[in-house]
């Protein structure tokens, strides 16, 4: 993708954010693309990859049931019942993908990807995955949402994003484990398990 393809590519997504999405989201949404590019240049990343994966990783968060039906039934989607009863909470990431590609023509599959992990993650997760599941958490609009506190898990994810990430998946499922009275999906699970594994290898000098 040459500067002139990107540049109009990011120019279609800017306006596609204000028209469908609030201006809340829209906010977030730009937050985290620039997070991400600034993660980028930290770590070694394509920075055009990371602000296009972030600033696309929210797109398909207003879509209704119906769109989302949609592209589910279309790309056979792998969405659980349960997944469903949670709105868009989940789904979102999955659909995002899709839509990215068929929308906005993105066929870089490290970004697919980045945009289909993002909310979950999921063992093993690459460089570009890592950037974005952060990036979503850390990014400046970002309210105290978390059992980490803000103001520890910025600086840390810019001294070694793996144990940010280790922290993120780890607080996301002792929130969901404390105050979810329903449905934990199984990728939440085996992020939490790898990454709670490799934080305590950590801990105990093996990494």
């Amino acid at each position: 993708m040459n500067t002139e393809e990107y540049s109009d590519l990011i120019i279609r997504a800017d306006r596609y954010m204000h028209e469908n999405l609030s201006a809340h989201r829209a906010l977030h949404i730009r937050g985290v693309a620039l997070e991400s590019r600034r993660l980028a240049l930290r770590y070694g990343c394509d920075p055009r990859k990371a602000y296009l994966a972030g600033y696309l990783h929210d797109c398909a968060k207003g879509f209704s049931r119906e769109e989302n039906e949609r592209f589910v039934n279309k790309y056979n989607i792998d969405v659980c019942e349960e997944e469903w009863s949670l709105g868009n909470a989940l789904i979102h990431s999955k659909v995002g993908a899709y839509f990215a590609k068929e929308y906005f023509g993105v066929d870089d599959r490290e970004i697919f990807d980045a945009i289909y992990y993002h909310t979950v993650g999921r063992p093993r997760m690459t460089i570009l995955e890592k950037i974005v599941y952060t990036a979503d958490y850390i990014e400046p609009e970002r309210d105290q949402d978390s059992m980490i506190p803000l103001n520890v898990l910025r600086p840390l994810a810019y001294e070694n994003i793996d144990i940010a990430v280790c922290e993120i998946a780890c607080s996301c499922y002792n929130y969901l484990i404390h105050e979810s009275k329903g449905y934990i999906c199984y990728e939440t699970v085996k992020t939490y398990e790898y990454y709670n594994k490799y934080r305590e290898e950590i801990l105990n000098g093996k990494h």
